[in-house]
C-alpha cells in the first residue's frame, strides 16, 4: 500500500486523479519517488493532484510535484490541482516557475549541445572526405606525371610510334588559336599595371620606374602566370569535356578492348602539345605585354621608343626572361595533368562532366597560382 499517495483511474475518460497524503518533505522524497516509480501518466488527457490529505508539504517537495505537472503538461494532459491547503499551495505557486524555467534552459542547453555536436561530426566527416579526395587526386596526378616519364622516355628510343598528327592538331588548338586572347590580355594587363603604377609613383616623382615595375612584372611573373590562367581555362576545360565525353561513350573502353592503351593515344599527345604551346604561348604574353608597356609610356609619360627600350635594357635582362619561361613548362604539365585526369574519372551522366570539366579549372588554377608562389620562393632565395 502506497503511504503518500493513492491513484484512482478512469480509463474511460482517460483521467488519473492522485490522492496526496501523509508527509511530503525533502526526508521522504525517496519514499515518494518509489510510490510513483509505477504510475503511469501517459496518453491520459486529465491529470489530478488532491492535496485534501497532505500533511505536511515543503519546497523540495513543491519542487518534484511541479516536475510531475510540467511533465504532464507537456505529454498533453491538462492538470488540475484540487483540495490544496492555502499555506501548501503558496508553496507551491511560489516556487512552480522557477523549477520549470531552469528545466527548460536545461533541455533547451542540451538541445543546443546535442545540435553543436551534430554539427562538429558533419563538419569533422565533410573536411575528412575532402583530405581523402584530395590524397586521392595527388596519387592519381603523381601516377599521371610518371606514366607521362615513362611515355616520353620510349618515344625518345623509339620516335616511330609518335603520334606527330595528333601533337600538332593539339598544338593549333591549344597554342595557335589562343594566340589572340592571349596577346590582347597581356597587352591589357601591361597598360592597367603601368598606369596605376604610374599613378602611384607620381607621388614621389619616380614615374621613370613605372618601366621597371611593367618590365619585370611581365618578364618574370605576369606573362606566364596570365597565360597558364587562360589556358586552364580554355585548354584545361576543352581536355577534361572531351575526355569525359569520350568515356561516357565508352569509347575509352573500346580502346582498352583493341589493347590500345588510352593513356598513349589520348593523354600523352595533349601533353607533349601543351608541353610545346605553353611556353610559346608565354613569349607571345611577354612580348605584347611588353609592347602594352611601351604603348602607356608613349601615350602617358610621353617616353620615346629609345627611352623605353634604354630603361628596359637597365631594368631587366635576359636572366629575368629566362626565369619566366622556365616556369611554363611547369604549369604546362600542371594544366595537362589535371585536365586529362579528371576527364577520364567521369562517370553516370553528362552531369559529371560538366563538374568534372569544372573541377579540372579550378585545381589547375589553383596548383599554377601555388606553384607560381613557389617559384617565387626559390628564386628569392637562390638569389635570381
Amino acid at each position: 500500500m502506497m503511504a503518500y499517495c493513492s491513484i484512482q483511474t478512469d480509463k474511460a475518460s482517460a483521467a488519473v486523479v492522485l490522492h496526496l497524503q501523509g508527509h511530503w518533505t525533502v526526508a521522504a522524497l525517496p519514499e515518494i519517488e518509489k510510490d510513483l516509480v509505477d504510475a503511469r501518466f501517459h496518453h491520459i488527457k486529465n491529470l489530478t493532484f488532491d492535496g485534501a490529505a497532505l500533511q505536511d508539504f515543503d519546497t523540495s517537495a513543491a519542487w518534484y510535484l511541479n516536475t510531475l505537472v510540467t511533465s504532464s503538461r507537456h505529454g498533453g494532459a491538462t492538470v488540475d490541482m484540487l483540495n490544496f491547503k492555502d499555506g501548501h499551495r503558496r508553496i507551491f505557486e511560489r516556487i512552480s516557475s522557477l523549477p520549470q524555467e531552469k528545466g527548460e534552459r536545461r533541455q533547451n542547453r542540451r538541445t543546443h549541445d546535442l545540435h553543436l555536436k551534430r554539427v562538429f561530426r558533419h563538419v569533422v566527416a565533410a573536411v575528412g572526405e575532402q583530405i581523402d579526395d584530395i590524397w586521392k587526386d595527388c596519387r592519381r596526378g603523381i601516377g599521371f606525371f610518371g606514366a607521362f616519364l615513362v611515355g616520353m622516355a620510349q618515344r625518345i628510343f623509339s620516335p616511330k610510334h609518335l603520334r606527330v598528327q595528333s601533337i600538332v592538331f593539339h598544338v593549333n588548338e591549344i597554342g595557335i588559336k589562343a594566340i589572340p586572347i592571349i596577346a590582347l590580355m597581356a597587352f591589357s594587363i601591361a597598360f592597367v599595371m603601368g598606369y596605376q603604377g604610374a599613378f602611384q609613383l607620381q607621388k614621389f616623382d619616380a614615374t621613370v620606374y613605372t618601366i621597371d615595375l611593367v618590365v619585370l612584372s611581365i618578364l618574370r611573373e605576369m606573362g606566364v602566370l596570365i597565360t597558364a590562367i587562360m589556358v586552364a581555362g580554355r585548354s584545361g576545360s576543352a581536355f577534361a569535356a572531351q575526355l569525359g565525353t569520350m568515356k561516357l561513350n565508352e569509347e575509352v573502353d573500346a580502346l582498352k578492348t583493341m589493347g590500345v592503351s588510352p593513356f598513349e593515344v589520348l593523354v600523352l599527345p595533349r601533353l607533349i602539345a601543351i608541353l610545346i604551346a605553353l611556353p610559346l604561348l608565354t613569349v607571345v604574353g611577354d612580348t605584347m605585354g611588353l609592347l602594352g608597356g611601351y604603348i602607356f609610356s608613349f601615350s602617358y609619360l610621353d617616353y620615346s621608343y629609345m627611352q623605353f627600350l634604354s630603361r628596359m635594357q637597365e631594368a631587366a635582362d635576359m636572366q629575368q626572361f629566362y626565369v619566366g619561361l622556365s616556369k611554363a613548362p611547369v604549369f604546362a604539365l600542371l594544366i595537362g595533368i589535371v585536365g586529362c585526369m579528371q576527364g577520364l574519372q567521369a562517370s553516370g551522366s553528362a552531369e559529371d562532366v560538366g563538374r568534372k570539366t569544372i573541377t579540372a579549372v579550378v585545381q589547375s588554377i589553383f596548383l599554377v597560382v601555388v606553384a607560381d608562389a613557389l617559384f617565387s620562393v626559390i628564386f628569392t632565395k637562390m638569389g635570381i
